[in-house]
């Protein structure tokens, strides 16, 4: 028996037919062959529910988890008074015992999850180049003056030791202009702003920021997705090869540092993320009938992007 049917055939009918009615989203776990586990029509029985649930979050533990209500965790751990994510990681401890059956097993088969945000989230490890860091999670850096290259940098080499120094440069007050941060960015980088649909960095790196910010705990996470383009443009080429630049609030929000980066590589395992995490919705002012591509921030997540700050999951 898995933990998703273990942990099905102990929670209340009322919950059970609750999880199997749950509305299915792309961004959800896919099954073997790539398509989303289907959900539940109308009037089920408790014991068809309960097959369903079992049979959506098989493989994802973590998913059931952050879908059950603290009353539902409450249940499963046989305790009450503790806060919903200390229970989700109770729940994760007595789930992945069961699926051990009583082995130890490597943290590359079963890694551990983190708290973000109050759910679980497993950091699939790097897939590309990023700064090592002496600690993790990563510090906050200690803000450095901007040294931009003179000229724009001729090799991928000097790319990234420009990115090496853009790490702790403060970006200023944004304004009211969303993409002012990005921009300045991509300056320190010594990427001149195109505007055309090719990648910024001679037309083979995109060069993009991703907010981040930190939990109580120090760990980091993605806190808005990301726009990749305006619906029309080749949005995938700019994803083929990407350059990330964690950026980090600092003081009252107004301004914000480069934390760290990541070039992440376009290959069929990234290709298939993509596909799951892009979508599309409105960009621009409000009533504005433009629309944009933005990458869902779970990609970063199972991107290993996430890993390269707060470290491996063990």
């Amino acid at each position: 028996m898995n933990a998703a049917e273990y942990f099905a055939q102990r929670l209340p009918g009322d919950s059970v037919r609750r999880l199997a009615a749950r509305r299915v989203i792309r961004f959800d776990a896919l099954d073997e062959d790539g398509a989303a586990r289907p959900g539940a029509t109308r009037g089920v029985t408790v014991d068809e529910a309960r097959a369903i649930v079992a049979a959506r979050w098989r493989g994802d533990l973590c998913g059931l988890l952050n879908a059950l209500t603290r009353g539902d965790l409450e249940t499963l751990c046989e305790r009450s008074g503790a806060r919903s994510p200390e229970l989700r990681l109770a729940a994760w401890e007595l789930g992945a015992a069961l699926e051990r059956g009583g082995t130890d097993v490597p943290p590359v088969l079963q890694p551990r999850p983190v708290l973000l945000g109050g759910h679980l989230v497993v950091q699939a490890p790097p897939r590309g180049m990023y700064p090592r860091a002496a600690s993790y999670p990563r510090p906050l850096p200690t803000p450095v003056p901007a040294a931009p290259p003179a000229d724009e940098p001729e090799t991928l080499d000097e790319l990234l030791a420009a990115a090496d120094r853009a790490i702790g440069v403060q970006l200023g007050a944004r304004g009211r202009d969303k993409g002012a941060w990005g921009m300045r960015a991509a300056a320190l980088l010594g990427v001149p702003e195109r505007g055309h649909e090719e990648p910024d960095w001679r037309g083979d790196v995109e060069v993009k920021t991703v907010p981040v910010a930190q939990e109580a705990s120090g760990l980091w996470r993605v806190v808005e997705d990301p726009a990749i383009a305006m619906v029309g443009e080749r949005h995938l080429a700019k994803l083929q090869r990407t350059l990330w630049l964690a950026r980090a609030p600092v003081g009252d929000g107004e301004d914000a540092t480069i934390v760290s980066w990541y070039l992440l590589e376009w290959d069929a395992h990234v290709a298939r993320m993509a596909r799951r995490f892009l979508h599309v919705r409105p960009k621009g002012p409000a009533n504005t009938d433009q629309r944009g591509i933005y990458l869902s921030k779970r990609f970063f997540a199972e991107a290993g992007m996430l890993a390269t700050l707060n470290g491996p999951c063990l």
